[in-house]
């Protein structure tokens, strides 16, 4: 795909077309599609001139700042050491054998379910209980951070439901309000104050693009109907044949010569009168 042209060759090609237009007006100064071609062309060379002036007016970016060959902030010997807050021991809650807390079901979903503390091991600090759940055989042995006690007597002594797995179950469809959307006043001011509100100007540059483009479709035209465009080839009375024997100025030239017919003389015969 050839590249676009730039601003320098569109201007040489329009400056050229001028040139021409204003050589046809020359001879016919009369003609009034002759007269806002070329007022066309004018206008689009002073927008692609002012063009031209806008880019070279823009700042270039400034320099980026030196970078600082020391820094003490990044010398090693005044870094600050990375001080890690001292992790506080949370007090270890010890529970008795055969109390019902509230044990985490590692084993399966992680969530805590009603269960019994059938033994203790382990150290004072360090404790492993191992708690049987409400319903189920199996025994698992916990830490303290994964047991929590009852809420209350009442809690513990009801009758604890058997943990079940959990199954994943597909998300529920939204709820969808019927009710009408709330309006404030002050924000349906501010609307109307912007609708009211003069729009900004459009850019000159999409009609100098348009211009530009018309200027084009104008030239176009004008160029295929004008005698600077092809014309019908015409055949002349003097135009010289193209064969080999072809004389200037001879309409007609190299072809063969017609040949007269013979004139003979009549002999007359006795036996035409029999016939």
């Amino acid at each position: 795909m050839p590249d676009p042209p730039s601003t320098e060759d569109t201007r040489r090609e329009y400056q050229e077309q001028l040139d021409i237009v204003s050589t046809s007006l020359r001879d016919d100064p009369d003609n009034a599609e002759l007269i806002t071609l070329q007022r066309d062309l004018t206008e689009l060379l002073e927008i692609l001139e002012e063009e031209a002036k806008q880019a070279t007016k823009q700042p270039s970016p400034p320099p980026p700042p030196p970078s600082e060959k020391w820094s003490r902030d990044a010398h090693p010997a005044f870094k600050k050491g990375d001080t890690q807050p001292e992790e506080k021991e949370e007090p270890v809650v010890h529970y008795r054998t055969n109390e019902i807390v509230q044990a985490k079901w590692l084993s399966g979903d992680k969530a805590f379910y009603p269960a019994q503390i059938m033994g203790i091991t382990g150290s004072d600090k360090a404790p492993v209980y191992s708690v049987k759940f409400k319903g189920y055989d199996n025994i698992e042995n916990l830490r303290a951070k994964d047991i929590r006690p009852m809420t209350n007597k009442r809690k513990a002594d009801a009758p604890a439901t058997a943990p079940s797995p959990t199954v994943a179950t597909p998300p529920a469809p939204g709820v969808v309000s019927s009710a009408g959307a709330t309006v404030y006043p002050d924000a349906k001011k501010e609307t109307e104050k912007q609708a009211d509100s003069p729009k900004p100007p459009k850019a000159k540059k999409i009609k100098a693009n348009k211009e530009l483009e018309a200027g084009k479709t104008k030239w176009q035209d004008f160029n295929n109907k004008s005698k600077f465009g092809k014309k019908s080839k015409k055949e002349s009375m003097f135009r010289v044949p193209q064969g080999v024997n072809s004389r200037v100025g001879f309409t007609g030239s190299g072809q063969a010569m017609r040949k007269d017919p013979t004139r003979s003389r009549h002999v007359y015969q006795v036996n035409e009168d029999n016939d």
